[in-house]
């Protein structure tokens, strides 16, 4: 498979890939499993938090996959690499439905955990009405209370290793899915772990996706927002957006430089 060159964006590396060779790539890696590898999703709230965030930095730079979740990420891409853009966005929620279909095809044996309580359960529904020969092993909900409890740290691994799949995908939101799929990476040992965001209480109809026109013209946050607005309120206004502000006029003056050194590249 061809390696295909990294882009800069802001103070980390992304994949320059399509939907389709993200995917090819991720069954690869679980089918090839000769070691735990994992996937970040990044959209512009990553991007914030990465500006403050030197753990979730490291996290990115060990990711074996980092693909472009958000327009706003194209657009840094252009001013960042302007003969080498990011060609496609490869949205998580996007990318789940993909898989899934990998899998029917395939064989592929997926574990869904995270998402708000009864939102991994109505995602399989949803996936397996689609496409039901979709090989989903397990699905689990941590309780946020008790999350960090060594207690229920044991369960969810004694769930995922018990079920044995070739892709976990994990929806704890940013950083934190991240940061623990990094940390438990060989404990879990699973092939392939990508963190996924919001994309069960999407596949479960539980928060409604963009039209496509909105999602094309970086506009589906807007969309996201008339549903959820007060939760979405800070992030987008105040964190966001100026954020986006910032890395543009960034960009303008002459880039990161030394803040964005290129992890090592991963086969």
């Amino acid at each position: 498979m061809v390696e295909q060159p990294r882009v800069p964006i802001t103070n980390v590396w992304f994949d320059n890939l399509t939907m389709a060779e993200a995917v090819e790539r991720i069954v690869d890696f679980a089918l090839r499993n000769d070691r735990p590898r994992f996937v970040c999703t990044g959209n512009l709230d990553h991007l914030a938090k990465l500006d403050r965030d030197p753990e979730f930095v490291e996290t990115y730079r060990e990711a074996d996959l980092v693909l472009a979740d958000g327009a706003p990420v194209l657009w840094l891409s252009r001013l960042s690499s302007p003969d080498l853009p990011i060609q496609e966005r490869v949205a998580g929620s996007d990318l789940l439905w993909k898989i899934a279909e990998a899998s029917q095809r395939l064989g592929l044996r997926l574990f869904f955990l995270g998402g708000r309580p009864g939102a991994a359960h109505d995602a399989v529904e949803a996936i397996t009405d689609k496409f039901p020969q979709a090989v989903i092993c397990g699905s689990y909900c941590p309780p946020a209370d008790d999350f960090d409890s060594e207690e229920e740290q044991a369960r969810i691994m004694e769930r995922v290793r018990r079920a044995e799949p070739q892709i976990l995908l994990v929806a704890l939101g940013a950083p934190k899915q991240e940061k623990w799929i990094y940390q438990n990476l060989l404990t879990l040992d699973v092939p392939v772990s990508i963190g996924i965001g919001g994309a069960l209480e999407m596949a479960a109809g539980r928060v409604k996706r963009a039209p496509f026109w909105m999602q094309q013209s970086g506009f589906e946050w807007a969309f996201r927002f008339a549903q959820e607005p007060k939760r979405l309120f800070g992030r987008y206004f105040l964190t966001d957006v100026p954020f986006l502000v910032r890395a543009y006029c960034r960009e303008l003056a002459g880039g990161y430089g030394a803040a964005r050194r290129q992890p090592n590249s991963h086969s």
